[in-house]
């Protein structure tokens, strides 16, 4: 069996339907590359597996009890096959093209280790999925008055890259783990996923490895994909999203995340400085 070029990586939780959909919409931008789409299912009661035997037979399925995104696409990460992995978001249609143009940039620049297209909402404007890291208060501002101010918006601002040219190929800090393409060969140097991070801040935390490990983080572009994406974490007035367990959750990666790179650089700004990042307790 030859190696596929691409393994395509998809939690399931609660989104059933947007699975079907994102499904058919592979097959419709039927990419002229070898590829394999591995289902890694946290709820299996929900009756996915079923669905796939029927409408999907050549999807990999694999179940397992819910503890968190990045625990289960280690997972399907330690299944796949592919010289590239897709870690992509059961929310999302591809566009016809964009994965073989971002596997095309991946052949010709060895250097890169995770790659992230240009997502749009479903309204055709752009969503912007890739950022520098947080200032520790950039997770307050985003959820408060206080990110209406002056101050506040220019930190959101520049969080979210708004200074820069997004029709522009470009090396950031990190990219939104909806759709990350990515060398299965720096994977192996960086490790998986840190499951400590049950949701948010896995992506920030592997794009920081990726840097530590030599390796660059590319936003491109040319490749586009539409992402029905919704804050969850930010939904309602600030009351509202105190009772949300997806902001504790937030909180909960925010804290483990600063926690965990206290003290360092940026590696993308000082790699000379960049250090192997200690153990949380």
């Amino acid at each position: 069996m030859s190696v596929p070029d691409v393994s395509i990586l998809i939690v399931h939780t609660f989104e059933l339907r947007l699975i079907r959909q994102t499904l058919r919409g592979l097959r419709r931008a039927a990419p002229q590359l070898q590829i394999e789409v591995l289902v890694i299912d946290n709820n299996p009661g929900a009756g996915l597996v079923d669905m796939l035997k029927a409408e999907f037979p050549e999807v990999r399925y694999f179940a397992k009890r819910n503890q968190g995104f990045g625990s289960a696409m280690n997972v399907g990460l330690q299944h796949a096959l592919g010289k590239y992995i897709l870690i992509f978001n059961p929310d999302i249609i591809i566009s016809p093209g964009a994965l073989e143009k971002m596997f095309a940039y991946m052949e010709a620049h060895p250097q890169v280790g995770t790659l992230g297209p240009k997502l749009l909402n479903a309204d055709g404007s752009l969503q912007y999925s890739c950022y520098r890291y947080h200032e520790p208060l950039v997770p307050i501002l985003r959820r408060t008055p206080l990110g209406r101010l002056p101050w506040g918006q220019k930190t959101i601002e520049r969080f979210l890259m708004q200074d820069v040219d997004h029709a522009q190929t470009l090396e950031v800090d990190w990219i939104m783990g909806s759709a990350m393409f990515t060398r299965a060969a720096a994977l192996a140097k960086t490790g998986c996923f840190d499951e400590r991070f049950f949701m948010y801040f896995e992506d920030t935390d592997l794009c920081w490895r990726m840097w530590e490990a030599g390796y660059t983080v590319i936003y491109y572009p040319e490749a586009v994909m539409v992402h029905y994406h919704r804050r969850a974490s930010a939904d309602g007035s600030i009351f509202q999203q105190l009772r949300s367990p997806l902001t504790w959750r937030h909180i909960q990666s925010a804290y483990k995340f600063f926690r965990k790179h206290s003290g360092q650089k940026n590696p993308r700004e000082f790699p000379q400085l960049s250090r192997t990042s200690e153990t949380l307790t």
